[in-house]
């Protein structure tokens, strides 16, 4: 009774800290069913085909989702090149306030003008560079 109840709230505590299956879940539970069918009653054509197409879907978003992170890590780098660009030229900002880079900062992975006024703005407010 009580490694049962130990068990059921591991259980528990597992799924309320992982509410997403990965891939490797779901080829863990594939390969499971599989393991445990009935010989007498295998699974329909229709059911495994279904299975692995879904199986293929999940694997293609994943690597879909790796590429996209690599795209915003690259953006990211493009960003800090053009911003370092900027250190000692002046900028107007949409609110049309014109003042010195003198730095850069990065803050939740955007890159911030330091401005000789004692402000920061984002790369995407400037709307004018002068020497």
């Amino acid at each position: 009774m009580e490694i049962t109840s130990s068990v059921n709230s591991s259980i528990t505590r597992q799924s309320s800290l992982k509410k997403t299956l990965g891939k490797d879940d779901f080829l863990r539970l594939f390969t499971s069913q599989l393991k445990y069918q009935d010989p007498l009653k295998p699974l329909e054509s229709t059911e495994f085909t279904s299975q692995l197409a879904q199986f293929s879907s999940l694997e293609q978003l994943f690597n879909i989702n790796n590429n996209i992170d690599r795209m915003v890590t690259f953006q990211q780098s493009l960003n800090n090149g053009i911003a370092m660009s900027l250190i000692g030229k002046t900028v107007t900002t949409e609110d049309n306030i014109a003042s010195k880079v003198t730095g850069i900062a990065f803050d939740n992975g955007i890159t911030y003008l330091m401005l000789e006024n004692g402000t920061r703005t984002n790369l995407s407010q400037i709307k004018e560079i002068t020497q």
